[in-house]
């Protein structure tokens, strides 16, 4: 052990103190009371880690001391090793922790205040090790407090539908690690500031996270730091410089934070970079459908016209023909030849709408992508 233990030595026997106390002064830090009045004004002043008492003192204050030291609050748990004789042992009311017969032999008396001091040292290493564990479940216990922050945002800022609210939140996370400090956006060409103090970020702070948005993912100085992503930069100005397990924890938490952030922007972004595709195909789609319109009419009507004029020119030319005084033979190939004409333009006009319908088909293909589609706004 690297101190000694404190001990108390209560006794009278003058021959019994000579004989021991050197080697009791070897072993411990000795303080020797004559009496049981000396024993408790020692008390008074510091506490020892055991007392050996002499049960053998006059008047009967060897056992009333020992019972005195028991009652009390302040002392029952004194660890006491009485020097005894086999009645004082089966006295009622006797509750030494251990105790040494009298006469005591010198090889006993050693052999006995060597068990105590492995008693004390096997209680110094339980201590400290539950001291160790409670100090490993405080820091776990803390970390987890800390971490719950981080994942108390994530789990938020799902429920956020634009950067404002997600900037709020990252900065209520940054006061509930009672950190000051301010939350950076930017984002195409525009951007947004929010400081834990609800206040305007300084120019000195700007500057600050402006320089060294480029100069890596994280940069410490004095008690700043700075956590960069893309559309993010955190700042906090009063890091926990006093507490070296805290700030490692700090750093971590935070830049998991700013990692959390930035993917929560990157969503929204997403997001609204969609909601436009798809009302500019929400568009496209009003306008063929509004274009095809009662196509499928026009169509037939035009075709209809087609067909008429071509009807009536082939008449003429039939009847022309009757006239002209040409050979048989060529009026009936050119008879033969507006007849296969007729049959090829009643085809085409038997076949109205394909266009519609393909027109149809798309608009059909982009309200799907689309959704249900309206009247642009």
């Amino acid at each position: 052990m690297t101190t000694k233990l404190f001990a108390f030595l209560v006794s009278t026997d003058e021959a019994f103190i000579a004989q021991h106390k050197e080697h009791l002064e070897h072993e411990f830090d000795l303080n020797v009371c004559r009496s049981a009045a000396e024993c408790s004004a020692g008390l008074a002043l510091r506490r020892p880690d055991l007392v050996l008492l002499d049960m053998g003192l006059p008047a009967g204050e060897g056992f009333a001391l020992h019972r005195q030291l028991r009652d009390d609050f302040d002392t029952s748990d004194l660890y006491q090793l009485a020097l005894c004789d086999a009645g004082d042992v089966a006295r009622d009311g006797f509750e030494a922790d251990d105790q040494l017969i009298k006469p005591v032999t010198e090889e006993v008396f050693r052999h006995k205040l060597a068990q105590v001091r492995k008693f004390f040292e096997h209680g110094t290493a339980a201590r400290e090790q539950m001291a160790y564990a409670q100090n490993v479940a405080f820091t776990s216990m803390s970390a987890m407090g800390e971490l719950g922050v981080v994942m108390q945002f994530l789990s938020k800022s799902f429920t956020c539908g634009n950067i404002q609210a997600v900037t709020a939140l990252a900065v209520d996370s940054l006061r509930q690690y009672e950190l000051e400090g301010a939350v950076y956006i930017i984002w195409e060409g525009d951007g947004l500031t929010r400081t834990t103090g609800d206040s305007e970020l300084s120019a000195g702070h700007r500057n600050l996270i402006e320089h060294h948005r480029s100069q890596g993912r994280l940069f410490e100085i004095d008690r700043n730091l700075v956590v960069n992503f893309d559309h993010v930069s955190l700042l906090v100005t009063n890091l926990p410089e006093d507490d070296a397990a805290r700030l490692g924890r700090i750093r971590d938490n935070i830049a998991t934070l700013a990692e959390g952030i930035e993917s929560r922007i990157q969503g929204l972004l997403l997001e609204h970079d969609n909601l436009l595709k798809q009302q500019g195909i929400r568009y496209a789609a009003w306008e063929i459908r509004d274009s095809v319109k009662n196509l499928d009419a026009r169509q037939l009507a035009d075709l209809t016209a087609t067909r008429e004029l071509t009807s009536l020119v082939i008449d003429e030319f039939e009847e022309a023909f009757l006239h002209m005084g040409i050979q048989s033979e060529i009026e009936n190939q050119l008879i033969g030849e507006l007849v296969d004409l007729r049959r090829k333009i009643a085809e085409i006009v038997s076949r109205p709408g394909e266009v519609h319908e393909k027109l149809q088909t798309v608009v059909v293909a982009l309200e799907a992508m689309a959704g249900k589609a309206g009247d642009p706004a």
